[in-house]
């Protein structure tokens, strides 16, 4: 249906493919269930859907040769599984250490018999069910559009594929009272999508250095992961501190465009192994 669209333009039908699929479960949610949090779950679930759309129904590209593996499903990138797992505990231990250090935060170590088997098995519950949730976006943004979009430059590609992935929550935000509704927006949802974006350059530096979408889908699950379960051992000391750390933290944010401008300087010429996907 739309077979002879270039690289930059089937990127482009991606993205607005997803953004219609997310805006409609929002709003499909929001008139049904408007108090079902299962909103956010088929949220996440929407990059997915919206490439194997655009790869079997409008553009067609995974019935060709080698169509399917052009996500970056086929290769394991072992190599980056170990920098997937400590980098975000890592980025994450310091912005909460820091807060700590300065008083904005205290912790709440729980006080009850087993606690740390039952942490350690919520960690595991949710490390799994993050990734598996972070797969999805990662072979809608990272898998499907990225690739892509390299014919921007590789850190265009980057940056533009970071801050649209970072758009993608949007709908959710503001059509949902599930996300984002703590503090000010007019501080947190700015703070909140360049966090984002700086996050979806690692994940995307990662993919393209690794050939392979599961070390950054490991990455953005512990990511994940480790964020819920350092949140909810955190208490504020004050409601400005909402403004320091998570994901709408500026602590958070100036560590991640660290480690999210290291990565752009120090990309691997694995990079240049990502074939373009389109000649036309």
């Amino acid at each position: 249906m739309f077979s002879n669209l270039s690289d930059l333009k089937k990127a482009g039908f991606f993205y607005g493919l997803v953004m219609v699929l997310t805006t409609s479960v929002c709003l499909l949610f929001r008139l049904l269930a408007p108090d079902s949090e299962l909103v956010v779950l088929v949220h996440n679930l929407t990059p997915v859907l919206a490439t194997i759309l655009m790869l079997y129904v409008f553009t067609r590209d995974g019935y060709a040769k080698d169509g399917r593996f052009s996500l970056g499903l086929r290769r394991a990138g072992w190599r980056y599984w170990g920098l997937a797992l400590l980098l975000p505990l890592l980025v994450l231990g310091v912005s909460y250490g820091l807060a700590w250090i300065s008083g904005a935060v205290t912790w709440a170590m729980p006080t009850e018999s087993g606690w740390l088997r039952t942490l350690l098995l919520d960690l595991s519950i949710g490390l799994l069910v993050t990734t598996l949730f972070a797969l999805s976006e990662e072979i809608g943004f990272r898998g499907c559009m990225l690739p892509r979009m390299l014919r921007l430059g590789t850190t265009r590609a980057l940056i533009l594929s970071g801050f649209l992935f970072a758009t993608y929550h949007l709908p959710v935000i503001f059509l949902t009272p599930f996300f984002m509704n703590e503090g000010s927006r007019l501080l947190t949802i700015p703070i909140f999508l360049l966090v984002l974006t700086a996050a979806g350059v690692i994940y995307g530096a990662l993919r393209l250095a690794a050939d392979s979408i599961w070390p950054s889908t490991i990455m953005h699950g512990v990511s994940n992961s480790f964020l819920g379960i350092v949140g909810s051992m955190t208490v504020l000391s004050s409601p400005a501190a909402i403004y320091l750390v998570g994901e709408s933290g500026m602590i958070t944010l100036v560590i991640t465009t660290a480690v999210a401008l290291w990565m752009l300087r120090r990309r691997d010429t694995a990079v240049q192994r990502i074939p373009a996907l389109d000649q036309s």
